[in-house]
């Protein structure tokens, strides 16, 4: 028996040598590509890589090492992609679909879900989920949208007319009703009540997870499981996650008696059924689970979950961000007006021109920075070829601010976006592009439009005094000083 337990502990050595090695040889590879590319030494990255300076110090890289270059993170290694042939590389392929490392932040509120399962796991939860922003779908949510958004108006005309306010806090609350409603079916009422448990969770927790992912050592598992932030994680999580598991049960309650599959929903057979009350998207996949589908209740809350997150917080940078650029801008705000009155109740037609404002705001302030993607085996980029472990980082913000693909880039100019034919397809992407694109992203669009149009056709945006934000290229992009513009009532 001894001799048996000693030959048992000899090769379990002998393989963690031979996995010792192998990791050393893929490391070697990482180090060998670095040397390929130009990048900034560790003390550039120590002294500039601090929230309010990383976006201007990635540009500044852009400049000094030119369209490719890599950033060393600790041991992970980053090979940036600024231009749109790279970037299509990446974005286009069926095999480079491994969200990297910086998506560990929000798994422990997001799980497995759409944003950040990969492999198999991914493709199902893909096809799964593609008939629930199924345009039938869409259509019933501008209700929801216009109440949400009625409330809104009344906040912003409480605020109208003083010297300057930031408008981030109203559209967030606002987002987080429209996508409560939209996503679980409940009504939250976000924008009257603030201070409720779930709406402080879902503040807080995007809080923890944006910290987490700007420092270097909260990213580290076991540096953040020793710090105060963990606790405050896993109380907020508690609140997150058992609201929406009791959500689930009282949905699946709400249909039982509801003889409804999914194909007579998209085909909008006879008006929903003659139902008054509206399916949510939580609806959607608890009838899927209902007809077969693999779907568990927590796989279901996962990608609710994931819906809450990258339902508000996207949309309401976008909404803010394009305020503030129409309130320096008052020929192309007046343009947009019209447009607004013009199709008042029509959103869902194609406005042109608030369509061409909102692309022009998501080039200047893309509300997704940047991406990543882990090379899992060997990808050729271009005349390179990059080993697994290497982290491609796709820079939306860098690329949408390239003069040689849209001249005078720091300047709004929405007609960029009326004729778009010649423009490269990878040369702006603000939802992603390929096989990876935002599921949400009609979802998104119809989102903004409403509650622009809205605004608009009530309000009139003025730039606030000696006001300029201060950005944040967090997992989305922010500004650190609010979003500050003057409101003054349309009489």
């Amino acid at each position: 028996m001894i001799a048996v337990g000693l030959i048992f502990v000899l090769l379990i050595l002998y393989l963690l040598k031979i996995d010792f090695i192998k990791r050393c040889m893929r490391f070697r590879k990482i180090i060998d590509f670095s040397y390929k590319l130009p990048g900034p030494p560790l003390a550039e990255l120590a002294k500039k890589a601090h929230k309010e300076k990383v976006l201007p110090w990635l540009m500044e890289c852009r400049q000094k090492y030119g369209e490719r270059f890599v950033i060393w993170f600790g041991k992970d290694l980053v090979f940036f992609l600024t231009q749109p042939e790279d970037i299509k590389v990446v974005l286009s392929s069926q095999e480079v679909i491994s969200k990297s490392g910086n998506y560990r932040v929000i798994k422990p509120w997001l799980g497995e879900g759409l944003l950040t399962s990969t492999g198999a796991k991914w493709q199902k939860n893909r096809k799964l989920l593609t008939p629930a922003f199924h345009f039938n779908i869409l259509k019933q949510f501008q209700v929801v949208m216009e109440d949400c958004s009625d409330i809104l108006v009344r906040k912003f005309s409480e605020v109208a007319n003083v010297k300057s306010v930031d408008i981030y806090p109203f559209i967030t609350l606002y987002a987080l009703d429209v996508i409560c409603e939209t996503a679980m079916g409940i009504k939250k009422n976000a924008q009257e009540n603030s201070e409720s448990e779930y709406v402080r969770a879902v503040k807080k927790i995007c809080e923890i997870t944006h910290r987490r992912s700007f420092s270097m050592v909260l990213r580290i598992p076991f540096f953040f499981n020793l710090s105060s932030y963990r606790q405050v994680q896993d109380d907020t999580l508690k609140i997150l996650h058992n609201e929406t598991r009791r959500v689930i049960q009282l949905r699946r309650k709400a249909l039982e008696n509801l003889d409804i599959n999914t194909t007579e929903i998209l085909n909008e057979a006879s008006s929903m059924l003659g139902m008054k009350k509206r399916l949510a998207f939580l609806d959607m996949l608890l009838i899927a689970q209902r007809e077969g589908k693999d779907l568990s209740d927590e796989h279901i809350r996962e990608e609710v979950d994931t819906f809450m997150f990258e339902g508000h917080d996207t949309t309401s940078s976008a909404i803010a961000f394009t305020i503030y650029l129409l309130s320096h801008h008052p020929m192309e705000q007046q343009l947009a007006y019209e447009e607004a009155k013009d199709y008042e109740g029509r959103e869902l037609e194609t406005m042109k021109y608030l369509e061409a404002v909102i692309k022009e705001s998501l080039r200047i302030y893309p509300s997704v920075p940047f991406y990543s993607r882990m090379v899992e085996q060997e990808t050729n980029v271009g005349d390179l070829v990059v080993p697994p472990g290497v982290t491609l980082s796709v820079q939306s913000y860098i690329l949408h601010h390239d003069p040689k693909i849209f001249p005078q880039p720091n300047s709004f100019k929405p007609d960029r976006f009326i004729d778009t034919e010649n423009m490269h397809p990878y040369a702006y992407v603000p939802f992603s592009a390929g096989p990876r694109n935002c599921i949400g992203q009609k979802f998104a669009m119809l989102e903004m439009k409403k509650t622009l149009a809205k605004l608009l056709r009530n309000f009139e945006f003025l730039p606030a005094d000696e006001y300029k934000p201060i950005l944040l290229a967090e997992l989305i992009l922010k500004s650190d000083n609010g979003v500050q513009v003057r409101i003054k009532k349309r009489s």
